[in-house]
């Protein structure tokens, strides 16, 4: 046996000499004791020892405080635990795009009942749904119950159609499409919650019609909600084959007709997962006292009952089958519910009955994906509550505050919608985020330049077209969406309705229907009719029909003669007899994407540095945050209590997205923790906060981070964070390095700013100064505000760029105001637009002899 394999079995026999035999030693020429001989050995290799760990130590700390050493992360869709380890800020490097597009438009929502075909009676279920506001209930009669919708197709090509279904009591529900033998959906069973019903096809014609049907006796209900249509490349159709239907439905989720990635997300929460009380709902007032962000009292002595109560509660994501465990102080109790993704109860509690004070410990079900913590009394008395703590694992940690970490990018990303190719990516760079944008998105509405296409009149289509917006374009890219929603492919938009054509000139064409605008074949609808249709309004001669049949109406309500009114196209018919200047609340605008020919790089609107904790983090990747929007705060009239996004009074206070979720509001930039936040649907306008009038500041600027109710794709955040020392330090010194590089370059806009140089532009297009003591400038302030001055001389009637304007001094959107003209007779108003593409551009139909460009104002886009 080896020398050293030898040594372990050696030691054991080896024991430490007396202290005799230390001194006395021993006689020349005779073999020692063998205690004494194996004890000496034994100490001997123990000094081995400790120099090899000594030295492999050495090296650790070496390698830890010499090498760069990073970690490699995914943060994937949805709700995840990540364990560091070591507490470090999160570098991004890359969030690639993703655009969805639903062939059914919005009428998958399930809002609207007269889109869907029937056998049946569809009623609207707002306490059951899976997006937006409400899903269909269908009751059956004595056969089957069906509900169907027809989309558009391309033989041959793959598509993937997912419903989400919730079968009450019937006995199965399913979905399919006719015409295409199995092409029916998985059967779904379950009536405790909404399960997705999947189906994989080939069209076999330029229209299907997809079912969803439910099977049972009659008076038996089912609901649905969700419904999506996506064509899918030859890959994507072959790997949906092995996927589950639930996995299916997570890859290809919900959205209204066309959607990008939409201001995507990551939020690493606090170890303590439960937020201040402030952020609990008030379920009954008058009961609870907050005596600060963590500390609460309570008396339901005067609570007349019914017992259990439960005054205050808070709703938090977290994830199946995982330990937590939840502490507080004081002498009142917790109650925790299990919630699944739709927010509802599927099967009772986490744990059953109350959680006393002090710690409990419990394991998440398969479906939970919230936990409702309440506050909870079984009778009249007087409670305390403090320092409440919801952490992950089985062992309950010391008090914290909640203290989130996020990073949050405002902007759109797409990709091509079938195969993912073409994606705009996000990449930092400077300690800046930048998008390498392969795609635009625009609003087409009445604000553009519209003129009559190039194609004649046919069968009841009238083309329109915009010259040169879309300027950079890859010809036939375009997705378009219509006011309804409804997709609008590319085609041949001289004779086809509901088509779009982009060129290579940057020319965009649209194909409109006589049954959505009124214009008769043989009437040459102006700019100005045009323009109305694209603000949501519809021409009728008000002489022979009432606003109402017209906005009804398939065939011609305008040729040219009689007294020429507008009817609103969406809504109630309301109407007008002066031609729209703008739209009106309810109508969605056209909105158009397509591919660049060059893709751009452009700076984007973040905020945040995500970091991690130190072991286990719970983190969340979404899309659909806004940042910071400015609110115009409302106090009710007899409560007066101060309200963001209360639907049920003025719309003042509302934001300007339906939220799901508001997460934090701003007092003067700084965040306001007195406000209580209920989230989720509570009016019409999505979730709600109020305020105490004696917390509220009227002077003060109130701005609110909130989380959109519509849903777009949600895709991967993609990065590293330090693993060691030495990477540690390094990310610090580079990042002290680049915040005091852009602290400077800030200091110089200031300066810049608070000194603002005049500019003058390059006129185009034949146009020229009009006199010499009046020349064309503009100039920007310290606030954002561009002002023109001077005044020009057009070439000739018509619609025209005079100039264009650099970034920096662009408008967020399209600015259109009218000007003082004269035509050398007399003084006439002129429109001017300014584009968010730079272009000034005046719209006349005269001749003028001068412009004068003084009353332009406007703010930049910062």
């Amino acid at each position: 046996m080896p020398f050293k394999e030898k040594l372990p079995e050696w030691f054991a026999a080896g024991t430490e000499p007396t202290t005799t035999q230390k001194t006395a030693g021993y006689t020349p020429g005779l073999k020692p004791p063998a205690q004494w001989f194996n004890w000496h050995l034994n100490t001997s290799y123990l000094a081995l020892k400790e120099l090899q760990e000594n030295a492999v130590h050495k090296e650790e700390i070496e390698s830890r405080f010499n090498t760069i050493n990073t970690k490699t992360v995914t943060l994937n869709a949805g709700v995840q635990i990540l364990n560091a380890v070591k507490a470090a800020p999160f570098s991004l490097s890359g969030v690639t795009g993703r655009m969805l597009v639903n062939l059914l438009g919005r009428m998958g929502n399930c809002e609207s009942v007269g889109l869907w075909s029937s056998n049946t009676t569809i009623a609207t279920d707002t306490a059951n749904k899976t997006s937006g506001t409400s899903s269909f209930k269908l009751t059956l009669g004595s056969i089957p119950a069906t509900a169907s919708a027809t989309f558009l197709t391309t033989p041959g090509r793959k598509y993937i159609a997912v419903a989400d279904v919730k079968n009450g009591n019937t006995s199965k529900v399913a979905m399919s499409i006719n015409g295409i033998a199995g092409a029916v959906g998985n059967e779904v069973t379950s009536s405790s919650v909404f399960a997705p019903s999947v189906v994989r096809f080939a069209a076999t014609d330029f229209f299907h019609i997809v079912t969803i049907t439910g099977t049972g006796n009659s008076g038996s209900t089912f609901n649905m909600d969700s419904v999506r249509v996506y064509e899918v490349s030859e890959a994507d159709y072959a790997a949906a084959a092995t996927l589950t239907p639930a996995q299916v439905a997570a890859k290809w989720p919900y959205v209204d007709s066309v959607m990008p990635v939409r201001n995507p997300y990551a939020i690493r929460y606090g170890e303590n997962l439960l937020p201040s009380f402030y952020e609990w709902a008030v379920i009954n007032t008058g009961i609870v006292n907050l005596q600060g962000p963590y500390k609460a009292s309570a008396s339901t002595s005067s609570y007349p009952g019914p017992f259990p109560l439960s005054p205050l509660k808070v709703v938090v994501p977290v994830l199946p089958n995982t330990t937590y465990t939840i502490s507080s102080a004081g002498d009142g109790i917790q109650y925790i519910e299990r919630r699944d993704e739709n927010d509802s109860d599927p099967s009772g509690e986490v744990v059953p009955g109350v959680i006393a004070v002090g710690s409990k410990t419990f394991t998440t079900s398969s479906q939970t994906r919230f936990l409702s913590v309440r506050l909870r009394y079984a009778a009249a008395g007087s409670f305390t509550h403090e320092n409440p703590m919801l952490n992950i694992g089985s062992t309950a940690k010391p008090f914290k505050p909640r203290e989130d970490s996020m990073l949050a990018l405002q902007t759109d990303l797409y990709a091509d919608p079938v195969t993912g190719a073409n994606a705009d990516t996000v990449f930092e760079r400077d300690g800046q985020y930048f998008k390498s944008k392969k795609w635009q998105g625009l609003t087409i509405d009445g604000n553009r330049a519209w003129v009559l296409g190039d194609a004649a009149a046919t069968a009841g289509v009238r083309q329109v077209k915009i010259v040169g917006l879309a300027a950079g374009a890859v010809a036939a890219s375009g997705v378009a969406t219509k006011f309804d929603g409804k997709i609008m492919p590319q085609g041949s938009t001289g004779n086809t309705a509901d088509t779009n054509a982009v060129t290579a000139a940057g020319d965009i064409y649209i194909g409109i229907s006589v049954a959505d605008s009124g214009w008769d074949d043989k009437y040459s609808p102006s700019q100005d009719d045009i323009k109305a249709y694209f603000y949501g309004y519809k021409a009728y001669d008000a002489n022979t029909i009432t606003p109402a049949q017209a906005q009804a109406a398939t065939t011609a309500t305008w040729n040219g003669t009689g007294t020429k009114y507008w009817v609103q196209r969406i809504g109630l018919p309301n109407f007008t007899q002066s031609a729209p200047q703008q739209s009106y609340a309810g109508y969605t605008p056209y909105q158009l994407v397509y591919q660049l020919a060059t893709p751009t790089v452009e700076p984007i609107v973040s905020e945040g540095q995500l970091s991690f904790n130190e072991g286990d983090n719970q983190v969340e990747v979404g899309t659909g945050i806004v940042l910071r929007e400015r609110n115009e705060t409302y106090q009710q009239p007899v409560e007066k209590l101060w309200n963001v996004n209360n639907a049920n009074y003025t719309t003042t206070a509302w934001l300007k997205q339906k939220a799901s979720d508001i997460l934090a509001i701003y007092k003067n930039g700084k965040r306001d923790s007195t406000w209580m936040i209920t989230n989720k649907m509570v009016t019409s306008a999505g979730a709600l906060a109020q305020q105490y009038d004696t917390d509220h500041d009227a002077a003060a600027a109130y701005s609110v981070t909130y989380l959109m109710l519509d849903r777009s794709p949600v895709v991967p955040f993609t990065g590293s964070y330090a693993a060691n020392e030495k990477t540690l330090l390094a990310d610090l010194v580079d990042s002290v390095q680049q915040n005091t590089a852009r602290v400077s370059v800030l200091e110089n806009k200031k300066s810049d700013k608070d000194n603002p140089g005049v500019l003058s532009p390059t006129l185009l297009n034949g146009v020229i100064v009009e006199a010499s003591f009046s020349p064309v400038e503009y100039v920007k302030s310290s606030d954002g505000l561009v002002t023109f001055q001077g005044s020009i001389k057009p070439p000739s009637a018509g619609t025209f760029v005079m100039f264009r304007l650099p970034e920096g001094y662009r408008p967020k959107q399209l600015v259109a105001l009218m000007c003082a003209g004269n035509t050398g007779a007399a003084d006439v108003p002129v429109k001017v637009l300014v584009s968010e593409n730079g272009n000034v551009q005046m719209e006349s139909t005269v001749s003028l002899a001068w412009l004068r460009l003084d009353g332009i104002k406007f703010l930049a886009n910062r």
